[in-house]
């Protein structure tokens, strides 16, 4: 191989791996009807590829039917092209997901990094989502993604971590850690993260994290029920070119419908009761390991009962 043609290889190689990791293995590279699915770790053989591919393909067209149960969503191939779906290690032995906007050949385009892959993956429904609802306000991005997650995804995922976001939210309030939904703001920073680029988030308070995304997902799933799905679409449309046009939408400013969430939580505070005092020892004990000491406990109690059967 002449050496310019190498040189150039390599150079495309380093490139790709800047913007979605390591260069996948010859042939490592699978597409689907809306995705283009890709092994970041140069390892994995092509039937477990094929698998995920199959798997990935399937829950986005888990998701597209959720958000509208009649005819469907466009999932942005016309606009964006392809979701570009890359699988990767556990990130610091946690399995996790991020969407973020990269380019390939001078075009922006959508990734889904999915970090830990073998025996399920997390927050797979949230951050194919937020692919498809592209929305640069925090709060509403989560609140969305976070919703599809509970409907279809995997119930270990954060911010769940094998409970619910509405149990999480109480044993917040009880510890008098709750914060307003005003001060999650649009960016990362409030909820305790930074964005370096290229799907490269880093958590400097991960406490600040866990709590901003459980009220997010218990505030998503309030607004679900009480409001319908249509409503929670508009909400996302309508922020594109407003600040969270919560009146215009829901008849009702934030502050109200964040009163009207919080009552609905306490009337049925006696139902999770012994949920919400394992959560509130959880975060009392080290909020920064609630949620992987949640999880534990989750899996635990689902393999138990798993025995007694």
């Amino acid at each position: 191989m002449p050496r310019k043609v190498l040189l150039t290889q390599i150079l495309a190689c380093l490139l790709a791996a800047w913007i979605i990791g390591p260069c996948p293995a010859h042939g490592a590279v699978l597409e689907t009807r809306g995705l283009v699915v890709s092994d970041a770790t140069g390892t994995m053989p092509d039937e477990v590829l094929q698998g995920l591919a199959e798997d990935a393909q399937h829950m986005l067209d888990r998701v597209l039917a959720f958000w509208n149960p009649d005819s469907g969503v466009d999932p942005g191939a016309q606009r964006f092209g392809k979701i570009r779906v890359v699988f990767d290690a556990p990130h610091r032995r946690a399995y996790s997901c991020v969407f973020y906007w990269g380019r390939v050949g001078g075009e922006r385009v959508r990734f889904v990094r999915v970090f830990g892959f073998q025996g399920g993956v997390q927050m797979l429904a949230h951050k194919l989502t937020s692919a498809v609802f592209p929305q640069q306000d925090k709060l509403i991005r989560n609140m969305m993604g976070i919703l599809a997650e509970t409907q279809l995804g995997n119930p270990q995922t954060f911010p769940r971590c094998g409970f619910d976001s509405d149990e999480w939210v109480a044993a917040l309030q009880e510890l008098q850690t709750f914060a307003p939904l005003a001060t999650l703001g649009a960016e990362h920073e409030s909820w305790g993260m930074r964005d370096e680029g290229n799907g490269r988030l880093v958590v400097f308070d991960r406490a600040t994290q866990h709590r901003s995304y459980a009220e997010a997902g218990s505030f998503g799933s309030y607004l679900f029920r009480r409001y319908g799905i249509d409503k929670v679409k508009q909400f996302n449309w309508l922020a594109q070119g407003k600040e969270r046009p919560a009146r215009e939408v829901f008849g009702a400013s934030l502050e109200e419908l964040e009163a009207g969430w919080l009552e609905e939580l306490a009337a049925g505070r006696r139902q999770r009761e012994a949920k919400v005092l394992l959560l509130r020892r959880l975060l009392k004990e080290d909020p920064v390991l609630a949620c992987r000491a949640a999880q534990r406990l989750a899996q635990s109690a689902q393999a138990g009962a798993a025995n007694s059967n």
